[in-house]
């Protein structure tokens, strides 16, 4: 049978009972029905045909607040083995979502019933795969396979033309570079303030350093295109601030850690040895000169 438990503001309330069999048992107030539960354990919260093992529906901004005393509430959740897989907690300071270790420790991203993003047991943070699988050394892996390439994997907008910081590199020492954007432009900028060095000298041999140099031609092996530049560890040997790494390493799996440079900082070599040059060119100009050629 169906029963109803009727809390009326009119005449009077109380058990009522059918005679069919659905199984149902609801609880109004005010004649209407606020909860109902179905044969199938399901309870309904404002719908009479509850869909989940507890279905709320409402037309109200709200449909479920969590309120608390404590000063740290928080909410759990268990697995099949009564394992809690992980918490809701939230304070004056912070709302926290935690993956505990007894369950996978991933947090997980879904759009379209798609994982888009997660943050692994790590705390990285992968985006467009679900692991961090291009390098466990990284904070974040991207992966870019199905961006546009006039799209990017990061798009980072200013508001005005006015220069704006879109990156800010620090460490301990303070703001040591970042990239940032000036009307059309891109400047890449590295910390050079004169209150940062000592011991400040004009370059000298320069010119012998270019000289040192190993400018090459060369084809990519991944896909076989054309480059030109240098290589790292020769480019080391000459001129050391240019080049990240060292020569063959492996990381503990025995993979490949790539040497890299950064030719702007042949800038400066690059200018003095100019300048000794034109000095060399100048000399060179004066005793023709004297010697009427």
């Amino acid at each position: 049978m169906a029963s109803t438990i009727n809390g009326t503001s009119t005449g009077n309330g109380g058990l009522i009972s059918t005679g069919d069999d659905s199984g149902i048992l609801n609880i109004q107030t005010n004649e209407t029905t606020a909860i109902t539960v179905d044969a199938s354990q399901r309870v309904g919260i404002g719908t009479a045909s509850p869909s989940a093992l507890l279905h709320v529906s409402s037309t109200s901004a709200e449909t479920l607040r969590f309120q608390s005393t404590s000063s740290a509430p928080y909410q759990s959740f268990y697995n099949s083995s009564a394992n809690r897989a992980g918490y809701m907690e939230w304070n004056t300071s912070a709302f926290k979502i935690d993956a505990e270790s007894g369950a996978s420790s991933t947090i997980a991203f879904l759009t379209a019933n798609t994982e888009r993003m997660r943050i692994d047991s790590s705390g990285r943070v992968c985006i467009g795969v679900n692991s961090a699988a291009y390098s466990t050394a990284c904070a974040m892996n991207v992966n870019v396979d199905t961006v546009s390439a006039s799209g990017g994997a990061w798009v980072s907008k200013a508001a005005s033309t006015s220069t704006a910081f879109h990156m800010n590199f620090q460490n301990g020492n303070g703001g040591v570079g970042g990239i940032s954007t000036s009307g059309s432009a891109t400047q890449y900028v590295t910390s050079s303030d004169y209150r940062l060095k000592e011991n400040i000298a004009p370059m000298t041999r320069a010119l012998a350093k270019v000289a040192l140099l190993k400018p090459v031609t060369y084809k990519w092996k991944v896909d076989g295109s054309n480059g030109e530049g240098f290589i790292a560890h020769e480019l080391a040997e000459v001129v050391e601030g240019c080049v990240t790494g060292e020569k063959d390493a492996v990381d503990a799996d025995g993979n490949p850690k790539y040497q890299g440079i950064d030719t702007s900082f042949l800038v400066a070599t690059l200018t003095a040895a100019i300048q000794e040059q034109q000095a060399l060119i100048v000399d060179l100009q004066d005793r023709l000169a004297k010697a009427g050629l």
